[in-house]
């Protein structure tokens, strides 16, 4: 087994408002292994993006518990300067926002060669040589012209090539990609994930592929976690994910992939939507939506256990405390 580069255990990252408290990410445990690649799924709103802004110590909201390592350092405890060192360097971020994660009024060699300038002492013309080499690596044409241009010159598309250059320059030990291919086309999508590889082939990188795309996942990643409401509710290998789905809302998100031999004339859709994180005070999240509902569900949150090696489930249906409520169930 290859060594442990990300460790987050418990974490919670809390939203203050006049409203009250929103608990975006409330106890999540990721760990991501060398030269692995994790895909992390479920819907808008499930706390995903949170959890990776607050692994690069970004979020605009408050970590009031849990911890973060990175290659055997504790980033919540580390200085800001200390951090600036690792973000963007040995650990960077594609964002999901092409055109607000750029900045308007420097041109896009400058944007992409930053990075190397800070963390690998390049020259100005230096690391504009090596922005115009990541933007050939990317798939954009004119690489010569282009790495003078701006980003409102641009289509969505090719910022976020552009994107994906920057995090890809300093050639990091974890890149976190959060939806990078969403605004692309299939080709392009494909020659991304490509690059993807053989950044993760060559380089030993490995990846957080944060996405809502399963077939994404399925192409690229080792191991799945899907997040709901603020939590893990399943973590397996992929294969085992796609063909075993343990928990109801895992279940929901692999019968909504559209099928080439299905006879249906609408997808299949779960009903409702996530809930404010905070809104529910007990019981577990998903019991509102979910078609196995019991009594126990509305009452007490189930724990994340192991189903069987490797493949964990946050469900009373699978319970170890909940054998009884479990066959009656069944028995239904």
């Amino acid at each position: 087994m290859n060594k442990k580069l990300l460790d987050i255990k418990q974490l919670k990252t809390y939203f203050y408002s006049d409203e009250g408290v929103v608990p975006a990410v409330d106890g999540v445990d990721i760990a991501i292994f060398e030269g692995e690649t994790v895909g992390i799924v479920g819907e808008s709103g499930c706390g995903k993006s949170v959890t990776s802004l607050t692994a690069m110590r970004l979020t605009p909201g408050k970590v009031v518990g849990g911890s973060i390592e990175f290659d055997g350092k504790d980033l919540l405890a580390i200085s800001e300067a200390e951090m600036r060192s690792i973000r963007g360097n040995e650990m960077a971020m594609i964002f999901q926002e092409p055109m607000t994660s750029l900045n308007p009024v420097f041109t896009i060699g400058q944007q992409i060669g930053e990075a190397v300038q800070i963390h690998m002492n390049y020259s100005k013309q230096q690391a504009k040589t090596h922005a115009v080499e990541m933007l050939k690596l990317v798939g954009i044409p004119r690489p010569e012209q282009i790495v003078d241009e701006y980003p409102h010159q641009l289509s969505g598309g090719m910022r976020q090539r552009v994107m994906i250059a920057m995090a890809m320059s300093c050639q990091p030990k974890l890149l976190i990609a959060d939806e990078p291919t969403t605004a692309l086309d299939v080709t392009i999508q494909a020659q991304i994930l490509d690059l993807m590889r053989k950044l993760r082939a060559e380089r030993n990188t490995s990846i957080m592929m944060i996405t809502h795309d399963l077939g994404v996942v399925a192409e690229m990643c080792d191991r799945v976690i899907v997040m709901y409401s603020g939590k893990v509710v399943e973590e397996g290998d992929v294969v085992t994910i796609f063909t075993n789905p343990q928990h109801p809302y895992t279940q929901g998100l692999m019968k909504s992939i559209p099928t080439l031999d299905s006879n249906e004339k609408r997808l299949y859709s779960i009903k409702g939507n996530v809930p404010i994180p905070g809104s529910l005070r007990e019981g577990c999240s998903f019991a509102p939506r979910c078609e196995y509902a019991m009594d126990v569900c509305r009452r007490q949150a189930p724990q994340l256990e192991e189903v069987e090696s490797g493949h964990s489930s946050r469900c009373w249906l699978h319970s170890s405390d909940q054998g009884e409520t479990r066959n009656e169930n069944t028995a239904h």
